[in-house]
């Protein structure tokens, strides 16, 4: 346990609680008071960091992409053209435009295009063009940008990327949840009805759950602060008493 501390940089406290929460595996135990630690552990410790430290993943989060890793969703002969089924469905048409140029017709800003590349919210072409979905992308960050959420208050560049991260976590969580769910189960054309309709399903899920969520943290923000206020004009009474 000693060791493992010293590698991977917690407590032997945070060791156990990863234990008891299943990230961790069970310890080889040689005797009573005695466990064999390994490098899958020191991987796994490291990995969880990682996560949590650079991409702010919550744990639960995390307790997913690692259960969900062993889920087969690779194998080739499963759904092997779901991927083209579901591009012709939902890719819209339109064209291309010049990714530079979009952001100066929308009043957008140099920057705006820079940290959505960098983020990988969009990914221009060799050409410098971007598809029909980014440019929708592209436009939704400028007019955040248009009412205020600017890069002069922490909006673009690092947030950006925790954005991105947040996203690609929850698409593989789902993805890997589809292919050991559905998949073995339903023909091909089947799975890609599913799927379409359950990505038009999840964006309105988070739409609502996202804003109920808002509103419950500002309601126990204002709770917290009359319990504060309460608490202390009743401290402020007892010392005059």
């Amino acid at each position: 346990m000693r060791d493992l501390e010293k590698a991977a940089g917690v407590s032997r406290e945070t060791i156990r609680f990863y234990i008891r929460e299943g990230l961790l595996p069970e310890p080889e135990r040689t005797h009573r008071n005695s466990a064999t630690y390994t490098e899958e552990h020191l991987a796994r410790l490291l990995t969880i960091r990682r996560l949590k430290d650079e991409r702010f993943l919550p744990l639960s989060v995390i307790r997913a992409l690692f259960s969900g890793q062993q889920a087969g969703w690779l194998e080739p002969q499963m759904l092997p053209e779901i991927d083209h089924l579901l591009r012709d469905r939902l890719d819209a048409e339109g064209e291309r435009v010049d990714a530079a140029q979009f952001v100066v017709d929308n009043g957008g800003e140099p920057d705006h295009l820079a940290d959505t590349i960098a983020a990988g919210l969009i990914a221009p072409a060799t050409d410098g063009t971007i598809s029909p979905r980014d440019q929708r992308i592209l436009r939704l960050l400028i007019d955040g940008g248009h009412i205020g959420f600017t890069r002069e208050r922490g909006y673009g560049g690092e947030g950006y990327g925790r954005l991105a991260d947040i996203m690609h976590s929850l698409a593989e969580i789902e993805v890997r949840e589809f292919f050991a769910r559905v998949a073995p189960h339903v023909g091909e054309l089947e799975a890609a009805d599913m799927a379409e309709r359950g990505i038009g399903l999840l964006n309105q899920l988070m739409a609502e759950l996202f804003t109920r969520e808002v509103l419950a943290l500002l309601s126990e923000r204002r709770r917290t602060a009359n319990d504060n206020r309460s608490e202390a004009a009743s401290n402020g009474q007892d010392q005059q008493a």
